[in-house]
């Protein structure tokens, strides 16, 4: 099994049980930083696939309001700001 196999097998069995801990609130009791450690990982992955024309993130994907916290904690941990995000948003393709 390739690299890339694997890592696709482990975002499934990952979704999976994040769905079910959604759920049943077991989400609750994890470890803040667990959730900023993948959320680095999906942005670095994500980066690179953007810079390869990857299909963007729709709106079945996440939800507004999942979108703006995800987009504002970013912005906040670089100390960049709106004006920083439009010249970024300019910049990607649509």
């Amino acid at each position: 099994m390739s690299r890339s196999d694997r890592i696709a097998a482990l975002v499934d069995e990952l979704t999976t049980e994040v769905d079910a801990g959604l759920g049943d609130g077991a989400i609750a009791e994890l470890d803040p930083d667990v959730a900023r450690r993948l959320v680095s990982v999906a942005a670095r992955l994500y980066a690179v696939a953007a810079e390869e024309d990857a299909q963007p993130v729709r709106g079945t994907d996440v939800t507004p309001t999942e979108s703006v916290v995800l987009a504002t904690a970013a912005l906040k941990a670089h100390d960049l700001n709106p004006f920083d995000l439009a010249l970024w948003f300019s910049r990607s393709s649509s």
